[in-house]
């Protein structure tokens, strides 16, 4: 099974046992990774292109929570990480997150779920050089995901590099939630429209501390 969720594409494999990473079919081109649903649990297993075990990542998390709910309206929680509230409403899948910001003058520092997040608001996204930011915040020693977003009309456009990674991803759901915390915050708002390079367009609202990030689901 194939889904796609926020700019990433997951490959499910499905199972009774420990999830064995050598077994798993080969991953198609251009997809984040592979989620392992083990049947009976509502643990996260996710594993990334790079073959590595991830614990926690927002749009796998949603999407196990939507198959763990078969598709249909309500609420379930996952494990991933910790336990993490899933939202399903007909083909829209939403995450809620607490995290925590640090409004600076030209960026700000959002951290959640153990990972940190530098936020840069940009003139022009499109054009800013994402990957030479990220190498020049790791030459200098610094472990953050780097997120740069700009408004074009009601929307804010995010692009992010993870750290730790070669490529920059079509999408990312922590990415995308921290640069639309900081819009909403400086704005003094209380939600946002989103869109990443994949095109896929979500919706984020928060209350300062605690934020929903909705995005459509789709299966390929």
């Amino acid at each position: 099974m194939k889904v796609s969720i926020g700019g990433d594409k997951f490959l499910v494999v499905r199972g009774d046992g420990i999830p064995k990473f050598s077994e798993f079919p080969p991953l198609p081109e251009g997809f984040s990774g592979w989620i392992y649903v083990r049947k009976g649990e509502r643990t996260l297993y996710y594993f990334n292109y790079l073959g590595r075990r991830v614990p926690f990542c927002g749009n796998a998390t949603r999407v196990l929570g939507y198959l763990l709910l078969g598709g249909r309206d309500g609420e379930v929680e996952v494990e991933a990480s910790g336990p993490k509230r899933v939202i399903v409403r007909g083909d829209r899948v939403g995450i809620t997150l607490r995290l925590s910001v640090s409004l600076r003058g030209d960026h700000s520092l959002v951290s959640m779920e153990g990972v940190r997040h530098l936020v840069l608001p940009v003139g022009n996204v499109l054009g800013f050089p994402l990957k030479e930011a990220y190498l020049s915040l790791v030459k200098g020693g610094m472990g953050y995901h780097l997120n740069a977003y700009s408004r074009i009309g009601d929307t804010v456009f995010v692009r992010t590099w993870e750290y730790g990674y070669p490529y920059e991803p079509m999408g990312c759901a922590t990415g995308t939630l921290s640069a639309a915390a900081d819009f909403i915050l400086r704005r003094g708002l209380h939600r946002v429209r989103t869109l990443v390079r994949s095109g896929d367009e979500g919706e984020v609202s928060g209350d300062g501390e605690n934020f929903t990030l909705w995005h459509r689901i789709e299966t390929l």
